[in-house]
């Protein structure tokens, strides 16, 4: 009878993301009747999380070997500010979104680096790197949105493939696969994983754990600036604000979908019905009338259950 209960507490455990978007769409369906189902609306929510998701494939990296960055939403918000301002300044459209990629990957090997070489933990630095990053992005754009950016760009925010899918969701969904098979299939998702669990375990096994965080914040930086050029393309402009809860969203969707904040597990089939749930959540909100004050409560409050449940699980993990 304990082993049943066992398996069944351990399955609900695999299942609680896909558990809660379902209690979510059934809700939501309820409330807001055959609205929530139209294909309007449902295109709204594939829309809704494609930034949002390709953001948070990338700080699952960090996530994995154990690092929080909450300067996610400062750094989506600088790619597309620098690339716009490139433009506007002459230099060609590709060439100032790979500068804006760029930066983004720079700044991430910087929180990466200081956090290294002063050994404080990532998550204080970036808080402090957030901060700093949006005022440079202020500058950056006399604060300001930065507009008359070419038409050759729309297709990555605003593109669809027979009038119904985004382009922009396509991305994505070919980002995700690409990054479940660098964590199940290859070394270096063994390393991430290896890392998270425990740098002292990892450094004894021979892996270079330094050089791990370093790859990882490259990746996440890449990935970052990637939705930060899908959302200046859909709103075709450069703004600094354009980060707003980014930070908290992306984290808040890695951990529903399972990946710990304390490193060392996940899936990104996890981090995408995390997604989803959060751009569920946010839609499903705005369709019952409720303000952005309002939704910022009931997304801090499941972040703080998810926080919770994940600090749970381990702990019963390591009693086992």
């Amino acid at each position: 009878m304990n082993n049943v209960l066992k398996k069944g507490a351990n399955l609900l455990s695999k299942c609680s993301a896909q558990l809660i978007l379902v209690a979510l769409i059934i809700f939501f369906g309820v409330q807001c009747g055959a609205a929530f189902f139209s294909v309007s609306n449902l295109i709204s929510i594939v829309r809704q999380v494609t930034t949002m998701g390709i953001a948070a494939l990338g700080v699952s990296f960090l996530m994995i070997t154990g690092n929080l960055d909450f300067s996610t939403g400062q750094v989506y918000a600088f790619t597309g500010t620098l690339a716009a301002f490139l433009y506007s300044a002459g230099v060609p459209i590709w060439i100032a979104m790979a500068a804006g990629v760029l930066g983004a990957v720079i700044i991430f090997c910087l929180t990466c680096w200081i956090s290294i070489r002063f050994k404080i933990s990532r998550l204080v630095i970036s808080m402090a790197m957030g901060t700093a990053v949006s005022g440079l992005a202020c500058i950056v754009a006399r604060n300001k949105t930065i507009y008359g950016l070419p038409e050759s760009i729309k297709w990555l925010g605003q593109g669809y493939i027979f009038n119904l899918i985004p382009i922009s969701t396509i991305i994505f969904l070919v980002l995700a696969v690409i990054v479940a098979f660098v964590f199940r299939k290859t070394y270096l998702g063994r390393y991430l994983f290896a890392v998270g669990g425990s740098d002292d375990v990892a450094r004894l096994s021979g892996i270079n754990v330094n050089q791990i965080k370093y790859i990882a914040s490259i990746i996440g930086g890449a990935l970052v600036g990637v939705a930060g050029l899908v959302c200046m393309s859909r709103t075709f402009s450069g703004s600094p604000f354009a980060g707003g809860s980014l930070s908290s969203d992306v984290i808040s969707a890695a951990v529903l979908g399972g990946v710990s904040v304390m490193g060392g597990t996940g899936k990104t089939s996890g981090i995408v019905t995390g997604v989803i749930i959060i751009g569920t959540l946010s839609v499903g909100l705005n369709m019952m009338g409720m303000n952005t004050n309002s939704q910022d409560i009931f997304k801090g409050l499941m972040l703080m259950v998810a926080v919770v449940l994940d600090a749970v699980s381990k702990r019963s993990a390591s009693k086992a």
